[in-house]
């Protein structure tokens, strides 16, 4: 092989990895209650509370669509025993945006934590062994993101993307659920050069100086859809960087977060 390309090849491997460790969720309706009338004389009808709606592959685009529209934040900020991460969700991918906002708002992600760690590659979150997260996964839906990827959305350094699975998933569509932070190293210009001629993608100067100043993930490109940037906090996301972890990359101390709506 040449030994070039043994430098891609490594980190293209690596990229099999950034998929979502659940198995497939069972469907299940949220249970609510029936909301009673206060004034007995009322005539009108007792309210109901609505139903979280069941997401799923069929109507996925359609509910983010117009939840997107009556929720447009686009900061959310992650917090775990090692500080506060501030993150940018872009609005050039909207689908995504809206269901991180969703899920946030739905408080999923305070059940989870830091899963995966591999050094100096990415921090993945969103998942946990825990029965009360696959329980909330079942409860909004088994489902399915497509992939928006933008040419303006690369792997650079502190950007977020989505996992996905890798088997029997051509269109590669994003797990709604876990999503990465970008490391990675520095590239050379040499070594951009080379990386465009494997993978036939093409860099515009300002990109390709990005990763030769700021380091990132270049492999990874086109293959996951990227739906933000950390704004604020990557000292605390090297300090996640730096903890131990088993032979599966994951942490040896669990790490659970929280994650809000800044705005």
């Amino acid at each position: 092989m040449n030994p070039h390309l043994i430098k891609y090849v490594v980190p293209f491997m690596l990229l099999f990895l950034l998929t979502d460790c659940s198995g497939d969720p069972v469907k299940q309706e949220t249970s609510v209650k029936e909301k009673k009338t206060v004034k007995k004389k009322s005539k009108k009808k007792a309210k109901k509370k609505k139903k979280d709606i069941v997401i799923t592959n069929e109507n996925a685009v359609d509910f983010f669509t117009e939840y997107g529209k009556k929720n447009p934040e686009t900061v959310i900020r992650l917090s775990s025993s090692f500080g506060n991460i501030d993150i940018e969700l872009f609005t050039n991918t909207p689908i995504h945006r809206a269901n991180i906002i969703y899920l946030t708002k739905r408080k999923y992600f305070d059940l989870t934590q830091f899963y995966r760690v591999s050094k100096n590659f990415v921090l993945q979150a969103g998942n946990s062994d825990e029965t009360d997260t696959q329980a909330m996964r079942a409860k909004i839906g088994h489902y399915t993101l497509p992939a928006e990827f933008r040419e303006a959305n690369r792997h650079f350094y502190g950007s977020v993307a989505m996992a996905r699975r890798y088997d029997k998933n051509p269109t590669k569509r994003s797990s709604p659920y876990e999503f990465y932070i970008n490391l990675g190293r520095k590239f050379s210009a040499a070594e951009m050069k080379g990386l465009m001629r494997e993978t036939g993608l093409e860099y515009p100067v300002e990109q390709k100086n990005r990763y030769i100043n700021e380091g990132g993930n270049p492999s990874l490109d086109l293959q996951h859809t990227v739906v933000g940037r950390v704004i604020r906090g990557m000292d605390v996301a090297l300090k996640i960087n730096e903890v131990k972890v088993d032979g599966t990359e994951w942490p040896l101390n669990e790490i659970p977060i929280t994650v809000r709506v800044v705005r």
